[in-house]
């Protein structure tokens, strides 16, 4: 079996992971993972892993940064900190989510994708450090929806954004570690999507 401290395996397992949740999750906003909140997901997601390996109950949670108050979302038993952003441009109901952009791609703002990997390169943690994406879509056979859609919508393409984007903030290198695609979920609106990850040298 893989070595499950690696970022890379860590993103495939939490991919291959989401069709498993989805059956077994009763959500607020209707049935499936898809429509909840970034806590809960992440939530899910790792304990389900545990159940299915015990290495991963050794992956720590909301784990203090090192020089602040703040808390990294998770840390692997390797010691690499990973910040983790659910990137949904839907909600629930099918509406647009208009702040979502902003949540993800914002400079300007605490907390976004962009801001989390600053805060990670500037931090006492050592060695590499690591972003984790939940990419949601509608499905591949909703013509009206993916119709409208630019056609750099996906996973591959909002990946390398980010790299883009914080090189040209912040000049912090960054690279996409793997992109790991799920689908056949039971929500109406988030029936598919991938686990994106990247690595970042911090300072």
């Amino acid at each position: 079996m893989e070595d499950a401290l690696s970022l890379d395996v860590f993103t495939g397992a939490i991919a291959d992971a989401v069709p498993t949740v989805d059956r077994n999750t009763t959500g607020q906003y209707g049935d499936g993972i898809g429509s909840e909140d970034e806590e809960r997901q992440v939530e899910l997601l790792l304990n389900h892993l545990r159940e299915m390996d015990d290495r991963y109950e050794e992956i720590n949670r909301e784990v203090p940064y090192p020089d602040s108050s703040e808390k990294c979302d998770l840390v692997l038993p390797n010691g690499m900190p990973i910040e983790a952003k659910l990137i949904r441009y839907w909600r629930a109901n099918g509406d647009p989510e208009p702040a979502m952009y902003g949540h993800v791609f914002s400079p300007f703002h605490q907390n976004t994708l962009l801001t989390d990997a600053r805060r990670l390169y500037a931090s006492e943690f050592s060695g590499l450090s690591g972003l984790l994406g939940l990419f949601y879509k509608h499905s591949d056979d909703d013509p009206e929806t993916v119709e409208a859609l630019p056609e750099r919508y996906t996973a591959g393409e909002i990946a390398e954004k980010i790299v883009r984007d914080i090189e040209h903030w912040y000049g912090i290198d960054a690279s996409v570690c793997r992109i790991a695609e799920f689908d056949g979920l039971q929500h109406d609106v988030h029936r598919q999507g991938a686990a994106i990850s990247w690595s970042i040298e911090n300072n």
